[in-house]
């Protein structure tokens, strides 16, 4: 049996609906409302905050202001009290030399420095091919002049006489080198480095018999390009297994990450960013053909971001072993914004997700081989030959991809 509503009751039940629709509307628009205002009066409070100190500042302050370094150091400390530890706010210089960096390709004398406890310039590395590397400089030369001007006599020391390094392209730069041998014995010299534009080489391999072993030491732009090249010349010249190092490889660049395992992996998502309300893909592979061989990745606790992501991939796409230590756990993505006059800044905007292993943020990859490196070998220093015998996790890699069938 049919019941009818009457008309009235209907109108009724409509408005009871309307009306607790509103009330829900409502409510949620006034908390909306409210958390803004308190946003609002929260950010009003800061900036009082500043402008009343900087007025005071500006007031009483004995010394002479300088206005880009106040700038800078506001930006950065709004940085710093985001708690991101992967947060970084660059100057408009350093960030020219970010992008730099990124792209694979540097302008400038070739190498890498840091001060010295004297105050001198100390040379940590030398890029190769660069005009440092053909000028005969070393990693652990002392730079103790720049253009005939002793570093310590500059105004500034230091921080002045690095400023010398960053010239155009084709600028020479005249260098007083002192360099100590492992007997303390010091030897004198003066060299001419001109500044220049180098491909900075992310990859380098050799055969060991017939593995391929290929070392990856960061992904910019120009990373998938020379892991091609590696690649096929390697199993061109007969490699029939494959051993990565990622070993100190802290990341870099998820295109070239992308680029990079299309020369080994078929189609498949290899990496998922989760935001704060959506989600998307950020490395999908899309060759046809993988290659299928015997693999191994030599992973260590500086072996980061980009690189733990191809150790995953590589592990759950093409069964590669990986070998070392545990990784450093960075599951997060950064996204870097150019702000107005130069300058730019990084902040954490994502988690990521390999497709088989997961949320691996803080936790990093255990190895299916866990082995230690002598503490007193350094990989840097050491010939290929001397690596043979003393590199106990390249020595058991090349056992594991020999023993793979």
């Amino acid at each position: 049996m049919n019941k009818k509503i009457s008309l009235g009751i209907a109108i009724g039940l409509m408005a009871l609906v309307a009306a607790v629709t509103f009330i829900i509307t409502y409510n949620y628009s006034l908390n909306v409302f409210n958390s803004k205002v308190k946003s609002v009066s929260e950010k009003e409070g800061i900036y009082t905050k500043l402008s009343e100190m900087d007025k005071y500042v500006r007031a009483n302050y004995v010394n002479e202001i300088n206005e880009d370094k106040l700038a800078d150091s506001i930006m950065s400390g709004y940085v710093a009290g985001l708690d991101d530890r992967y947060a970084v706010y660059y100057p408009a210089d350093k960030y020219a030399k970010q992008t730099q960096k990124e792209s694979g390709v540097t302008v400038g004398l070739g190498f890498n420095y840091e001060k010295e406890t004297s105050g001198y310039i100390k040379i940590t590395g030398v890029t190769k091919g660069s005009s440092a590397e053909n000028a005969g400089l070393l990693a652990g030369d002392v730079i103790t002049a720049v253009n005939n001007t002793d570093v310590i006599a500059y105004e500034n020391g230091y921080d002045e006489a690095v400023t010398l390094f960053n010239c155009d392209e084709g600028t020479k730069v005249k260098l007083h080198i002192k360099r100590t041998d492992e007997n303390g014995v010091s030897e004198f010299f003066a060299v001419d480095v001109v500044s220049e534009r180098t491909e900075i080489i992310s990859v380098t391999g050799r055969l060991i018999d017939n593995i391929a072993y290929i070392k990856i030491t960061t992904f910019h732009e120009k990373t998938p390009e020379q892991f091609s090249n590696v690649l096929n010349k390697l199993i061109g010249e007969g490699a029939e297994m494959l051993i990565f190092d990622l070993r100190e490889n802290l990341g870099g660049l998820t295109d070239s990450l992308q680029g990079t395992l299309d020369c080994i992996l078929g189609d498949c998502d290899v990496v998922t960013a989760y935001y704060n309300s959506s989600s998307e893909v950020v490395v999908h592979t899309t060759e046809e053909e993988q290659i299928r061989m015997p693999m191994a990745v030599l992973v260590n606790g500086n072996t980061a971001s980009c690189s733990e992501l191809f150790a995953f991939a590589l592990r759950d796409e093409a069964g590669a072993q990986i070998v070392g230590t545990t990784t450093y756990g960075k599951g997060v993505m950064q996204k870097t914004h150019r702000l107005t006059g130069g300058a730019a800044v990084k902040i954490t905007v994502a988690t990521l997700q390999t497709a088989q292993s997961g949320d691996y943020n803080g936790v990093g990859i255990n190895p299916n081989f866990e082995v230690a490196l002598p503490a007193e070998v350094d990989l840097e220093t050491i010939t290929d030959e001397q690596q043979l015998e003393v590199d106990t996790q390249l020595i058991k890699a090349i056992e594991v991809v020999s023993t793979i069938k």
